[in-house]
């Protein structure tokens, strides 16, 4: 089993794709970036050998995620403050990056989660097992996320 220096070096920018799905302060990315990397160390040596590294690791990245946004809504903490980058400052790709990010940081938790993975080039069987739910479950919160992110970007299709 790789060390936690290796797994880091490897899904350092997974990990911080997930962390900026959730919250958009860069200070609070870092923040929940590391909390991930501890829960992560934390964790290893209950790593299942049958788990892939990835998925274990982005289900690490989800549930501390999930977690804490929960916790700030739950004590009425600071709002998610708006510092993405206005998207008419951006070009070509950046504004549509950046209408992605926010088009996903805008669905429901269930979808947000699924969609965050598959945007990290994680088969469905993946995102399954990293989310805890069966694979048809899966891809049906794909889908409903896909038709979603259609509409806010107005594609009605």
């Amino acid at each position: 089993m790789p060390g936690l220096g290796e797994i880091v070096e490897v899904h350092a920018a997974m990990v911080r794709r997930i962390a900026t799905v959730y919250e958009r302060h860069p200070d609070r990315v870092d923040d929940l970036v590391q909390d991930v990397w501890i829960a992560v160390w934390q964790a290893l040596p209950r790593l299942d050998n049958q788990a892939s590294l990835k998925s274990y690791v982005a289900r690490i990245a989800q549930n501390i995620c999930v977690t804490r946004i929960r916790r700030a809504l739950v004590r009425h903490a600071e709002p998610l403050s708006d510092t993405l980058a206005d998207p008419d400052e951006a070009s070509g790709h950046a504004a549509r990056l950046a209408r992605l990010v926010e088009a996903v940081r805008n669905l429901p938790e269930n979808l947000k989660a699924v969609a965050s993975l598959y945007l990290e080039d994680m088969p469905v069987k993946d995102i399954a097992l990293a989310l805890g739910i069966s694979e048809s479950n899966a891809s049906v919160r794909l889908h409903r996320a896909k038709s979603a992110i259609k509409l806010s970007f107005g594609d009605p299709s």
